[in-house]
Parts: C-alpha cells; structure tokens; sequence
C-alpha cells in the first residue's frame, strides 16, 4: 500500500510537471518539493512504520513544496540545477546500462551536475524552465509508474532508475513530447507577449 501510495503521488506530479511545468513553474517547483519530500521519507524511511511514514512523507513533501513555491526569485537557478540532476541521472543510467556502477561516485556526480546546473540555470535564460520541468517531469513519471508496476527498475535507489533500458526509452520519449509541447506553449506566449 505505502509503494502504491508514494508512486501514484509521484506519477501525479510528474504528469504535472511534464505538462505545466513552464506555464506554472512556481506550482511545478511545490510539485516537485513535495514529490522529493515524499521520496525521500520513502526512501530513508524504511525502519519506519508505514503511517507514520506516510505522515512523515506528507509532513516533509509539505514543508519542501513551500519552500520551492516561495523561492520565486531563484527560479532559473533551481530549473538549471533540476535540468543538470536529471541529466547526470540519465547519464548515469547509460553508464548502468553499459555495465559501470559508479556507486558513490555516481551521487557526487549527480551533486556536482545540480550545482552547476544551478551556477549556469541564469545564463541559460528562461528555456531552461522548459528543459527542466520537460525532464523532471518525465524521470518522476518512470519513477511513479516503476514503484506501481515494477517494469523491473529497483524504485528505491534514484541513480539506477534509468539504468535498463526499458525506463530509459520511456524517459527519453516522454521528455521529448513534453519538451516539444512545453517550447511550442512557450514560444506562442512569447509571440502574444510581443505584441
């Protein structure tokens, strides 16, 4: 029931995500904090019991959803250090796929692609909201439906989530069709924005 319950909280905002992300970023960012919160509860939680993980996962998915809705004025940084996370993860799964498990090596690079991400999120301008919600949204996706129908990825750790290449097909078509639609709904209201 808790797996079943914490993949369809993290389908729903990868959908979310996948198909507002850019027209409501501040909305898509409380999403995603609250789709991390509750992972991470999920995740590290597991000697806990399944209430009061769940309530836990809640508690903390709240508290991180305020916490990115509110951080309006680093919008860019957040959406390049979401862009370059989920990059590094994708890599990582090919990395998997080809058979190199880079262990904690792999988390220090995941960390290191989120801060540069978010030290060049500015200098990208603001197609990088449609890049980072179109990939966010599609890894949180596979995620959702790996934890509710297994397609044989291990749910509960994030770098190997994308390392058979059933899911990472999955994520690559999904970040491509929610890319395209997100930049076509972008470059419409950039037009109507003009004139």
């Amino acid at each position: 029931m808790d797996t079943l319950l914490w993949g369809i909280i993290v389908l729903i905002s990868g959908i979310f995500i996948s198909a507002y992300g850019s027209l409501l970023f501040r909305f898509a960012l409380a999403f995603l904090g609250f789709a991390i919160g509750y992972s991470l509860v999920a995740w590290l939680g597991g000697g806990l019991d399944a209430a009061l993980r769940i309530l836990i996962g809640i508690v903390v998915g709240g508290i991180l959803a305020a916490t990115l809705y509110f951080l309006v004025k680093f919008t860019l940084n957040i959406a390049g250090a979401v862009l370059g996370l989920v990059l590094m993860m994708a890599l990582l799964g090919l990395f998997r796929l080809a058979g190199l498990d880079l262990n904690i090596l792999g988390v220090v690079l995941a960390i290191a692609a989120a801060g540069l991400g978010g030290f060049f999120g500015n200098r990208l301008g603001s197609i990088v909201i449609v890049l980072a919600t179109s990939l966010a949204g599609a890894y949180l996706v596979v995620l959702g439906l790996g934890a509710m129908f297994g397609l044989g990825v291990a749910t509960d750790d994030p770098l190997a989530l994308l390392g058979t290449s059933f899911p990472l097909v999955l994520f690559l078509t999904i970040a491509l069709i929610s890319g395209l639609a997100q930049h076509q709904a972008f470059s419409v209201r950039q037009r109507l924005l003009r004139r």
